[in-house]
């Protein structure tokens, strides 16, 4: 490949550059005045959902223009069909358009913009204008454009032949500003005299990271590219070495998914979820163990034209604590709800956090087994009070709760809905005469004491929720709209509601000769009482009606509970196996309180159950009726995708959780993830554990690493095999790299402050070397160490006009060249040109168990650049590495 070649590429590009944003740029100017004069004319009156249709089109094809305005292009192509013929076509991101030059240019998730993840010399069969072509790559140069002083450059670029090799490119703008030097047309002599002005060097070269944010990678490779084009109904993890461009491949993915022009006919009818009032391209989350990681996502998805709020991407902890409470009523509100969250609540044993499945199981079968007795007890009930009318009813009960040992929930719920007209009759038959009695009786409290209730309320405000027995009985003395507590109701409404719930389960008692529990609500209101209660013979009268109705109920709308009990069967599952010492460490101070696991365990199920309640034909025919409401509002949570960034950071049950939240239908779900990076306790450490989330789920590795040089690569993967970690997952260099790097160095037995100097000393030797401010990032054990450090850096950093700051909680980002101290448990998913690990040694003595592990994700921030400082001396189990650092670059 000659100068006078590269020149010539370099013309043709930047003119067609040049002329793609000009071409955008013109689209523009007139797609705005044609909106105008198209809204000025019409009636919108008469045609709102129209114009309302047009403006969303009108916007987004803005979006796509001042896109391609901003970026024209990402990458030059040169293709063969079979008879020999050449064609060159340039690649955009997202968007195309018309050039009146004649030169083609297609978007990237068009048919034929997808050779561009070829590797050069291969081909692939392609549907263009309606036939099937076979293409094969010849060249591709890929394209970083910008705007410098006014006209069109584009650096660090790669040119790719079939013939000729890889090459760099530092500047298109710069190549053509070479012209004229006397390189001749041998490529040695182009290497020799011309690198140095015009910037092309054999190989891949490495480009200096001057910005925070996750890497850009306009063009998958074609293994990336495979897995991204995936059928919509996929469920895939991909496991990798950081810098492999895991998280991009997830978000070009979701970007191509989401424009439903680009999705195939059966994927269409995926996205078509009866009931969802969410269009396609909003109905997706993306889940990301940090607020920090969680900011430049959004960045890295603006990037691909996705627009991508806080209602999109969220923290797993955030969303969790969100639905717990206004949706799946775990959580206490002001409304209602069972618990109360404690995330520092230390109650289940290791083994618990490390790997949840045999407790979840424990609790699942619990559950399981609740209901079936709830039903069991429920047809005694019903036979030994049903009145003569109502022993039919309970002789089908009795067979019905007979059969349950072996029979489906689902068969069960099927059967009962078939009897739901004739058992809600019965019912509503004994609750006419129940009510007129109870009526009677408030009157008759009121009438003897008109105070009664007024000083009840004030009676009632002084109890806690929390000192409350659970009364399970009690749950079915009522129906649903009368146990839920008005909260708009005056304190002697409610006064006079626990005062007639307490009659009830009082009547019952007395009447199945049982005792009320000793610390439940109505026993504490009837001890208040005291004589102020209907005489004995009214109390079996009523107790008698209540029991047969407290039966009945049972069996009416059971599937409910499949779903809405599942929180009150975890406090009672916690108590009886509180002892278990597999399960439990201690035993919890309050009743109501939950850790963070058990929430998760909690959701899963209730997420679970209520999947396997909508996949029934019986209730997806009906699935409209208001007894089905409270299935619909949990379904209004699912997704038609869901990703999840850095999984390996969750646990089992959190990543069960997200893959609930997929549609029925589409169940589409992606994740990314390393297990050498797992920097928690309870995140999954093997691939045996991700078939326990979803069979469905398969598992691709990309080793391919495109972030750090050899030498770091190499030193990483020594951490790797010391921490006895996933040998699978380590990175590889392309073979066309040149990026060689420098070895990592080392600082031992200083003080707080001697150690700052040091770092400081070191960043003026990176900026020196590279000729720039690179960024930079000084990594610290715990939050209350980066303000301090930030302090002492800035002190020895303002005689070269530099400052540090002070990254706290990873929410404070810095600016421009300021170098970012970070506590290390927030650097997830970034990468800096150099990195800075202080107090090696007392982070391998407060957390021996993830020491290494934070030490891996430490060490692969880094690009180019890395030191270690430690205040006394290198770990034990670092010794064998001594030999790999230097004192200084």
């Amino acid at each position: 490949m000659s100068q006078a070649e590269f020149e010539a590429l370099a013309e043709e590009a930047l003119s067609t550059i040049t002329e793609i944003a000009h071409g955008a740029a013109q689209k523009l100017a007139y797609e705005g005045h044609s909106s105008v004069n198209s809204f000025a004319s019409g009636n919108t009156l008469t045609g709102g959902q129209a114009y309302q249709n047009y403006a969303n089109i009108s916007q987004a094809n803005r979006d796509a223009l001042t896109a391609l305005k901003l970026e024209p292009s990402i990458a030059r192509l040169v293709l063969s069909d079979e008879d020999g013929r050449t064609r060159v076509v340039y690649i955009a991101r997202k968007s195309s358009l018309p050039l009146a030059s004649g030169r083609q240019l297609a978007s990237y998730g068009s048919p034929i913009g997808r050779l561009a993840e070829l590797p050069v010399g291969e081909e692939t069969s392609v549907t263009l204008g309606g036939q099937n072509q076979v293409l094969s790559l010849v060249e591709k140069t890929s394209f970083r454009p910008g705007l410098v002083d006014g006209e069109w450059d584009s650096t660090g670029n790669q040119y790719r032949h079939v013939d000729f090799g890889v090459f760099s490119i530092g500047s298109l703008r710069a190549l053509l500003l070479a012209k004229g030097i006397d390189a001749g047309d041998e490529l040695d002599q182009l290497l020799e005299q011309a690198a140095a002005t015009s910037g092309v060097q054999e190989g891949i070269s490495h480009q200096i990271r001057t910005a925070m944010g996750l890497r850009d990678q306009p063009i998958l490779d074609q293994f990336q590219g495979e897995i991204f084009r995936l059928p919509l109904d996929s469920q895939l993890i991909i496991l990798g070495p950081p810098g492999t461009g895991k998280t991009t491949t997830l978000i070009k993915r979701l970007g191509q998914k989401l424009d439903i022009d680009n999705l195939e006919e059966n994927e269409r009818r995926v996205t078509n979820v009866p009931g969802q009032s969410m269009p396609h391209d909003k109905s997706w989350l993306m889940f990301t163990p940090s607020e920090l990681l969680k900011f430049y996502l959004k960045e890295a998805f603006n990037r691909e034209q996705v627009p991508a709020s806080d209602d999109h991407i969220k923290t797993w902890t955030s969303y969790r604590n969100d639905i717990a409470r206004n949706t799946l009523g775990i959580l206490r509100s002001a409304n209602g709800g069972k618990y109360t969250f404690k995330p520092d609540m230390d109650n289940l044993t290791v083994s618990v956090i490390v790997d949840s499945r045999v407790w979840y199981e424990a609790f699942k079968n619990f559950h399981d087994q609740r209901l079936k007795n709830q039903l069991k007890d429920g047809a005694t009930i019903v036979k030994e009070s049903a009145p003569a009318v109502g022993m039919p009813i309970a002789e089908q009960l009795l067979q019905l709760a007979d059969g349950l040992g072996t029979r489906a929930w689902m068969d069960v719920y099927r059967d009962l809905g078939k009897q739901e007209i004739q058992l809600k009759a019965a019912l509503d038959e004994s609750k006419s005469t129940t009510d007129d009695l109870l009526k009677r009786e408030r009157n008759t409290a009121f009438n003897r004491d008109r105070e009664v209730f007024q000083q009840l309320a004030v009676y009632l405000a002084s109890l806690k929720q929390d000192d409350d027995e659970l009364d399970e009985e009690a749950d079915f003395d009522e129906d649903d709209a009368e146990v839920s507590d008005n909260p708009n109701g005056s304190d002697v409404q409610r006064a006079v509601k626990a005062y007639l719930s307490a009659l009830r389960a009082l009547a019952r008692s007395r009447y199945r000769k049982r005792s009320l529990p000793k610390n439940s609500r109505a026993s504490k209101v009837v001890n208040w009482l005291g004589d102020a209660l209907p005489v004995e013979t009214i109390l079996l009268e009523i107790g008698q009606r209540i029991s047969f109705q407290n039966g009945l109920r049972r069996f009416i709308n059971a599937f409910r509970r499949y779903v809405s009990d599942v929180p009150t069967s975890y406090r009672l599952f916690r108590k009886d196996r509180s002892d278990v010492t597999e399960f439990y460490c201690t035993a919890a101070t309050n009743p109501l309180h939950l850790s963070g696991t058990e929430l998760d365990a909690i959701v899963l199920l209730m997420l679970r159950n209520c999947r396997a309640l909508l996949s029934q034909s019986f209730i997806e025919r009906d699935q409209d009726a208001p007894r089905y409401e409270f299935l619909r509002n949990l379904a209004s949570l699912f997704k038609n995708q869901i990703m999840v960034d850095e999984a390996t950071d969750f646990s089992l049950l959190q990543l069960a959780c997200m893959e609930s939240l997929t549609t029925l239908k589409g169940r589409s779900f992606f994740a990314c993830g390393d297990f050498n990076q797992r920097i928690t306790y309870s995140g999954i450490r093997a691939i045996e554990q991700i078939a326990w989330v979803s069979s469905r789920i398969s598992v691709e590795s990309i080793n391919l690493v495109y972030r750090q040089s050899r030498k770091l690569n190499a030193f990483a993967g020594s951490l790797a095999r010391l921490s006895g970690g996933d040998l699978s997952s380590l990175g590889e260099l392309p073979k066309e790299s040149t990026h060689e790097g420098v070895n990592p160095v080392l600082l031992e037995k200083v003080s707080e402050d001697e150690a700052a100097k040091w770092i400081a000393q070191r960043i003026a030797e990176v900026e020196r070397v590279v000729k720039q401010m690179p960024t930079i990032a000084v990594l610290v054990n715990a939050e209350e160490d980066v303000k301090p450090m930030a302090e002492r850096l800035t002190s020895h950093l303002e005689s070269i006009n530099l400052k540090a700051v002070a990254c706290e909680e990873g929410k404070t980002l810095g600016e421009g060249a300021d170098v970012r101290v970070f506590d290390i448990q927030h650097i997830k998913g970034l990468e800096f040109e150099a990195v800075f690990f202080v107090g090696v040694d007392r982070l391998a003595a407060q957390k021996p168990e993830l020491f290494d592990r934070y030490l891996y994700v430490g060490a692969t921030r880094a690009a180019t650049y890395l030191g270690l400082v430690c205040y006394q001396s290198l770990p034990m189990k670092l010794q064998s590495l001594a030999d790999r650092f230097d004192e200084k670059w």
